[in-house]
């Protein structure tokens, strides 16, 4: 008994040593403390968690790439300490523009449980000056937090404007789940009032998917139509000039669609709201088909690699089981507004349940599932065998944008080099393009043509970002649809008794067709089975 308090005495001394030890970075943990900004330049905040290396790595490779921009022209991006060695460390790339006064320091602030939105917004707040923009919000849930976080902050002058890159909810459900059925979510893009989004909203991605799957004859839902027949009907000028696919495309026909959603993501609730909207007013618009949407909703996203949680596997049981489920011949729709994983696991279940599903669905998504886990690392994230069902998802830029020769040449060390041969060093645009697009439209608004410097401050820029002439956002400050939406289709090959089909899938990028109508842009074969001619022997 008489070694207790010696023993609570060390418990107390070891705690504070422990505190002491994280407030000073010993750990890597370090509070909230900006770094001081030159007189007549500016700085953007870039908040992300310590462990997103990847995602920084892919918004410097942007930024770099810039350089080779014409509008603006004269873009100049110093590196040297983006990749600084010691982890705590603040990582800086700066901008500036030929023949203009001022620079822009773009800093990663690191997000921990000791710093959190909050403790950086009040931080950013009592410095002067403060940022004249935040980066943030990489999903939905953490815009919203972010947002929320500015929000609260005393900004002494000028409020930074918060540039959303890859947040793409239009609406934000609360995190728990007992609100009432008529409750109407808050806008993400109203949460913070100098908000601008440059990836595309939900509602933006949902009704292009599926303008996309109503335009494709061997996607759209009802009479299945055989991928040659594509060729062939597009060869005649008319998709639908062979008489009798006409006639079995007469209707309208009533068809049964599917989706799926988790209700632990607010992401997957709006998007599947935002499909299911599209898709009954692009049904309603059709002559050949009516679809009604049929929700199910899981109440937690976690699972195995491959096999479907608990709740996911009844869901699929029901789906299969539905009157409405596609016949032999009939195709129909599943929405799974959600990430690789939970994806992964429905569709693998839903191979197993029934042989035929892959004739019989196509699944729709947005950008949840990244292109990345389809091109580089689908041996593993989706293997093809295992997961026949056609996928259409939506990319914010050409996933597959590389270097071509004879085009721009890219600064040394930031090369897009397009893989060798099918199977081998395979990696995809996407990210990189995008966060270049982001800061080519943040340095045309920070460095007006003719002015000779940098914009003074938050307000100036806001006015320009809002005054582009033609328009990138809308009033509210989200990107303007047609400005770059792009479709991304895997199509497995059919299988065949006793046939090894080659290559296992094929990958295609489709972008909108000025005025109607998509065109095809790029199309790649996914191996994963290789053939010892692909090693260099012989078959």
């Amino acid at each position: 008994m008489r070694r207790w308090p010696l023993v609570a005495g060390a418990l107390v001394l070891g705690a504070v040593g422990a505190w002491a030890l994280a407030r000073s970075g010993w750990f890597g943990v370090s509070a909230a403390e900006p770094r001081p900004v030159p007189d007549g330049d500016l700085e953007i905040a870039w908040l992300h968690v310590p462990t997103s290396t990847d995602t920084w790595e892919n918004f410097v490779w942007g930024m770099k790439r810039a350089e080779m921009s014409t509008l603006p022209t004269g873009l100049k991006v110093d590196d040297r300490q983006a990749f600084p060695t010691r982890t705590t460390a603040v990582p800086e790339i700066v901008l500036s523009r030929d023949g203009f006064a001022g620079k822009v320091y773009v800093r990663w602030y690191k997000i921990t449980n000791d710093a959190p939105y909050t403790t950086w917004a009040q931080a950013l707040a009592a410095r002067a000056p403060a940022p004249v923009a935040v980066i943030g919000g990489w999903s939905s849930d953490r815009a919203r937090e972010l947002a929320e976080a500015l929000n609260g902050a005393p900004w002494p002058g000028q409020k930074p404007l918060l540039l959303l890159a890859t947040a793409t909810a239009d609406a934000v459900y609360p995190d728990e789940d007992n609100y009432a059925v008529d409750y109407q979510p808050p806008k993400l893009i109203d949460l913070y009032d100098r908000s601008f989004r440059f990836c595309f909203t939900n509602k933006q991605m949902a009704g292009a998917v599926t303008d996309f799957v109503f335009a494709d004859p061997t996607l759209r839902p009802g009479p299945a139509v055989w991928p040659e027949l594509r060729a062939l009907a597009a060869a005649a000028g008319d998709t639908w000039a062979f008489p009798w696919l006409a006639e079995r495309a007469a209707g309208p026909q009533r068809v049964q669609a599917f989706a799926v959603a988790w209700k632990d993501d607010p992401y997957s609730l709006d998007l599947a709201q935002q499909f299911r909207e599209a898709i009954a007013e692009r049904g309603a618009a059709s002559r050949r088909v009516r679809l009604s949407v049929e929700a199910s909703f899981v109440p937690f996203s976690t699972g195995r690699f491959a096999r479907p949680n608990p709740y996911e596997a009844r869901i699929v049981d029901d789906i299969l089981a539905h009157p409405g489920f596609p016949k032999r011949g009939e195709r129909s729709v599943l929405v799974l507004p959600t990430v690789t994983a939970p994806a992964r696991r429905v569709l693998s279940a839903l191979a197993q349940g029934n042989p035929g599903v892959a004739r019989r669905l196509v699944a729709v998504t947005g950008d949840g599932i990244p292109v990345n886990a389809l091109f580089r690392d689908g041996e593993f994230a989706w293997p093809v065998r295992a997961l026949p069902i056609p996928l259409v998802l939506f990319t914010h830029t050409d996933p597959l944008d590389f270097d071509e020769p004879g085009g721009p040449a890219p600064p040394a060390g930031y090369e897009l080099t397009p893989p060798p041969r099918p199977g081998v060093g395979k990696h995809t645009t996407e990210d990189i393009r995008l966060f270049s697009v982001l800061i080519r439209v943040f340095a045309a608004g920070a460095y007006p043509d003719g002015a000779g410097r940098i914009v003074d401050g938050a307000d100036q820029l806001a006015e320009r970002l809002r005054g582009f002439s033609p328009a990138f956002f809308d009033p509210s400050g989200n990107r303007i649809s047609g400005s770059g939406e792009h479709i991304v289709v895997l199509r497995p090959a059919p299988r065949v008794e006793g046939v090894v089909a080659y290559p296992d899938a094929e990958l295609e990028v489709w972008t909108r067709r000025r005025g109607t109508g998509w065109d095809r842009i790029r199309r790649r074969p996914v191996v994963q089975t290789v053939r010892p001619s692909d090693l260099g022997g012989s078959e």
